[in-house]
């Protein structure tokens, strides 16, 4: 028997309901498939099928069409919520980067999306400037600004339960510290490189490279509408003097529009 899907990817509740099948028909062996368009190339889905599958002996991934079986959880898997994704794939999502710009479309509004992007290539050129890990450096670009759209109410509710020393700075910079949380109970994602990177991302505060990296890229990204080629040159010859001197022009500039010393 062959069963198809989109799998675009596999659930794990479609994982669950293979062996189901597999059960109730009294099978030796299922045959599984995937078919049809996706977000993902029909080749990446099937590599990823045969990752979700490999523990089961009993079931094999084939070429051939067979019964199609009901999308179930993949929409919300492709918007960031890889729990729900099958276990043995989840952390390959991660690694692959894949579905991050369904995520930031769902999560943000088109213009912060847009600036994510933005964000993301450069933290990529620092990335392989500095000879860092590129696809780790786009990731944390693509993902800084993913609760920047929640209210002051849902981002006081998340702290207040998981972080709430930071309920004392400004409602401003709060979902630095939410998409952390987000992405953790979400994506599964517990890369302390990348979660570090965006939680110290709007105060400018971070240590690592990374860290540097993300808040220079937030600052300079082309779309912000001034000459920064000052600042980006400082940032590929020396990340932390650049983090720095970038940090020192922000207080400033806060300090002589709002007089207020940070």
């Amino acid at each position: 028997m062959i069963v198809s899907g989109i799998f675009d990817p596999i659930s794990q509740k479609e994982l669950q309901e293979l062996l189901q099948i597999r059960r109730k028909n009294h099978l030796r062996d299922l045959e599984v498939s995937v078919y049809g368009e996706g977000v993902l190339d029909i080749a990446e889905r099937r590599r990823l099928l045969v990752l979700a599958l490999k523990p089961y002996r009993h079931m094999h991934v084939v070429d051939e069409e067979g019964e199609h079986l009901e999308s179930i959880d993949e929409e919300k898997i492709r918007q960031g919520e890889f729990r729900l994704a099958a276990k043995g794939i989840r952390k390959e999502l991660i690694e692959k980067n894949h579905y991050l710009d369904v995520i930031v479309d769902a999560m943000c509004k088109p213009s912060r999306a847009a600036h994510s992007r933005r964000v993301a290539q450069v933290c990529r050129e620092l990335a392989h400037v500095h000879h860092l890990d590129e696809a780790k450096a786009y990731r944390m670009g693509m993902l800084h600004d993913i609760t920047k759209k929640w209210s002051d109410e849902e981002g006081e509710k998340v702290l207040k339960i998981h972080d709430p020393k930071q309920l004392s700075v400004s409602p401003k910079v709060w979902h630095s510290f939410t998409a952390v949380y987000w992405l953790k109970e979400n994506m599964g994602l517990h890369d302390p490189t990348v979660l570090n990177a965006i939680y110290h991302h709007t105060i400018g505060d971070g240590r690592s490279l990374y860290d540097h990296i993300l808040y220079i890229a937030d600052k300079i990204e082309p779309g912000r509408g001034y000459d920064v080629s000052r600042q980006r040159k400082a940032a590929e010859e020396n990340l932390v003097r650049a983090a720095a001197m970038i940090l020192a022009e922000s207080k400033a500039y806060i300090f002589e529009k709002e007089g207020i010393h940070v």
